[in-house]
Protein backbone atom coordinates (compact mmCIF):
# COMPACT_ATOMS: atom_id res chain seq x y z
CA UNK A 1 0.00 0.00 0.00
CA UNK A 2 1.06 3.54 -0.76
CA UNK A 3 1.84 5.65 2.34
CA UNK A 4 0.09 8.63 0.76
CA UNK A 5 -3.11 6.62 0.39
CA UNK A 6 -2.91 5.46 4.01
CA UNK A 7 -2.50 9.05 5.19
CA UNK A 8 -5.44 10.07 3.01
CA UNK A 9 -7.64 7.33 4.50
CA UNK A 10 -6.65 8.24 8.06
CA UNK A 11 -7.45 11.92 7.60
CA UNK A 12 -10.68 11.08 5.77
CA UNK A 13 -11.87 8.83 8.59
CA UNK A 14 -11.22 11.34 11.39
CA UNK A 15 -14.16 13.18 12.92
CA UNK A 16 -12.11 16.39 13.19
CA UNK A 17 -8.51 17.37 12.71
CA UNK A 18 -6.23 14.34 12.91
CA UNK A 19 -3.07 15.13 14.84
CA UNK A 20 0.22 14.39 13.10
CA UNK A 21 1.32 12.39 16.14
CA UNK A 22 -1.65 10.04 15.58
CA UNK A 23 -0.62 9.47 11.98
CA UNK A 24 2.96 8.82 13.09
CA UNK A 25 1.71 6.17 15.54
CA UNK A 26 -0.16 4.31 12.82
CA UNK A 27 2.24 4.69 9.91
CA UNK A 28 5.73 3.60 10.95
CA UNK A 29 8.95 4.93 9.49
CA UNK A 30 7.64 8.30 8.31
CA UNK A 31 8.28 11.82 9.52
CA UNK A 32 6.27 15.03 9.90
CA UNK A 33 7.85 16.12 6.63
CA UNK A 34 6.62 12.96 4.90
CA UNK A 35 3.10 13.71 6.08
CA UNK A 36 3.30 17.29 4.81
CA UNK A 37 4.65 16.07 1.46
CA UNK A 38 1.84 13.50 1.13
CA UNK A 39 -0.78 16.13 1.94
CA UNK A 40 0.74 18.47 -0.64
CA UNK A 41 0.68 15.71 -3.28
CA UNK A 42 -2.92 14.84 -2.42
CA UNK A 43 -3.99 18.47 -2.65
CA UNK A 44 -2.31 18.66 -6.07
CA UNK A 45 -4.29 15.63 -7.20
CA UNK A 46 -7.53 17.11 -5.82
CA UNK A 47 -6.87 20.43 -7.55
CA UNK A 48 -5.91 18.86 -10.88
CA UNK A 49 -9.02 16.69 -10.88
CA UNK A 50 -11.35 19.58 -9.94
CA UNK A 51 -12.29 18.25 -6.49
CA UNK A 52 -14.36 20.50 -4.21
CA UNK A 53 -12.17 19.93 -1.15
CA UNK A 54 -8.60 20.08 0.12
CA UNK A 55 -6.70 18.91 3.19
CA UNK A 56 -5.74 21.79 5.47
CA UNK A 57 -3.69 22.11 8.64
CA UNK A 58 -5.93 22.70 11.61
CA UNK A 59 -5.09 22.59 15.26
CA UNK A 60 -2.16 20.13 15.57
CA UNK A 61 -3.07 18.09 12.52
CA UNK A 62 -4.94 17.85 9.25
CA UNK A 63 -8.56 17.79 8.15
CA UNK A 64 -10.63 17.91 5.00
CA UNK A 65 -12.24 21.24 4.17
CA UNK A 66 -14.60 22.21 1.39
CA UNK A 67 -13.49 25.03 -0.90
CA UNK A 68 -14.86 28.42 0.14
CA UNK A 69 -16.86 28.92 -3.04
CA UNK A 70 -19.20 26.09 -1.95
CA UNK A 71 -19.92 27.62 1.48
CA UNK A 72 -23.30 29.18 0.53
CA UNK A 73 -24.62 25.80 -0.59
CA UNK A 74 -23.36 24.05 2.53
CA UNK A 75 -24.83 26.73 4.81
CA UNK A 76 -28.24 26.36 3.22
CA UNK A 77 -28.12 22.58 3.67
CA UNK A 78 -26.65 22.37 7.15
CA UNK A 79 -27.93 25.66 8.64
CA UNK A 80 -25.19 25.87 11.27
CA UNK A 81 -25.98 27.46 14.59
CA UNK A 82 -24.51 30.90 14.75
CA UNK A 83 -22.80 32.57 17.66
CA UNK A 84 -24.20 35.85 18.89
CA UNK A 85 -22.04 38.97 18.71
CA UNK A 86 -21.75 38.78 22.51
CA UNK A 87 -20.50 35.19 22.35
CA UNK A 88 -17.96 36.15 19.69
CA UNK A 89 -16.76 38.98 21.94
CA UNK A 90 -16.34 36.59 24.85
CA UNK A 91 -14.56 34.10 22.61
CA UNK A 92 -12.15 36.80 21.44
CA UNK A 93 -11.36 37.82 25.02
CA UNK A 94 -10.68 34.21 25.99
CA UNK A 95 -8.60 33.53 22.88
CA UNK A 96 -6.36 36.54 23.49
CA UNK A 97 -6.23 36.36 27.29
CA UNK A 98 -6.49 32.64 28.06
CA UNK A 99 -6.51 31.29 30.55
CA UNK A 100 -8.83 33.89 32.05
CA UNK A 101 -11.57 34.05 34.62
CA UNK A 102 -15.20 35.04 34.14
CA UNK A 103 -14.44 38.16 36.15
CA UNK A 104 -11.75 39.15 33.65
CA UNK A 105 -14.14 38.62 30.74
CA UNK A 106 -16.92 40.58 32.47
CA UNK A 107 -14.54 43.43 33.36
CA UNK A 108 -13.26 43.75 29.79
CA UNK A 109 -16.76 43.63 28.31
CA UNK A 110 -18.49 45.64 31.04
CA UNK A 111 -21.43 43.20 31.22
CA UNK A 112 -22.23 39.76 32.57
CA UNK A 113 -21.01 37.03 30.23
CA UNK A 114 -22.69 33.98 31.77
CA UNK A 115 -24.99 33.11 28.87
CA UNK A 116 -22.23 33.56 26.29
CA UNK A 117 -19.90 31.35 28.30
CA UNK A 118 -22.58 28.65 28.47
CA UNK A 119 -23.12 28.87 24.71
CA UNK A 120 -19.39 28.62 24.00
CA UNK A 121 -19.06 25.64 26.35
CA UNK A 122 -22.03 23.98 24.61
CA UNK A 123 -20.36 24.47 21.21
CA UNK A 124 -17.10 23.09 22.67
CA UNK A 125 -15.18 26.21 21.64
CA UNK A 126 -13.99 26.82 25.19
CA UNK A 127 -13.30 24.65 28.21
CA UNK A 128 -12.80 25.16 31.94
CA UNK A 129 -9.43 24.60 33.57
CA UNK A 130 -9.85 23.14 37.04
CA UNK A 131 -8.99 25.27 40.02
CA UNK A 132 -10.23 28.25 41.92
CA UNK A 133 -11.18 30.51 40.39
CA UNK A 134 -12.28 28.65 37.27
CA UNK A 135 -10.35 29.73 34.20
CA UNK A 136 -11.52 29.51 30.62
CA UNK A 137 -9.38 28.39 27.69
CA UNK A 138 -9.99 27.77 24.01
CA UNK A 139 -10.22 24.18 22.75
CA UNK A 140 -8.84 22.19 19.86
CA UNK A 141 -12.32 22.54 18.33
CA UNK A 142 -11.90 26.33 18.42
CA UNK A 143 -8.69 25.98 16.41
CA UNK A 144 -10.39 23.66 13.92
CA UNK A 145 -13.46 25.86 13.45
CA UNK A 146 -11.37 28.97 12.85
CA UNK A 147 -8.73 27.20 10.75
CA UNK A 148 -5.85 27.90 13.13
CA UNK A 149 -2.92 25.68 14.02
CA UNK A 150 -2.34 27.52 17.31
CA UNK A 151 -3.38 30.68 19.13
CA UNK A 152 -0.23 32.33 17.81
CA UNK A 153 -1.97 32.38 14.41
CA UNK A 154 -4.47 34.95 15.73
CA UNK A 155 -3.99 38.45 14.34
CA UNK A 156 -1.81 40.69 16.47
CA UNK A 157 -3.89 42.99 18.68
CA UNK A 158 -1.63 45.86 17.61
CA UNK A 159 -3.00 45.50 14.08
CA UNK A 160 -6.53 46.11 15.36
CA UNK A 161 -5.43 49.17 17.31
CA UNK A 162 -3.87 50.59 14.15
CA UNK A 163 -7.02 49.95 12.13
CA UNK A 164 -9.65 50.92 14.67
CA UNK A 165 -7.77 53.05 17.21
CA UNK A 166 -9.12 56.33 15.89
CA UNK A 167 -12.77 55.21 15.96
Amino acid sequence: MDTREIIEALIFSAAGALASREILKVVPDISEGDIADAVSELNGIYKDSGRTFRIERASAGYMYVTLERYAPFLRSLHNPSRLSPAALEVLAVIAYRCPCTKQTVDTIRGVDSSSSLKSLLKHQLIDVKPGKPMRYVTTERFLEVFGLTSLSDLPDLGQFEELFGSE
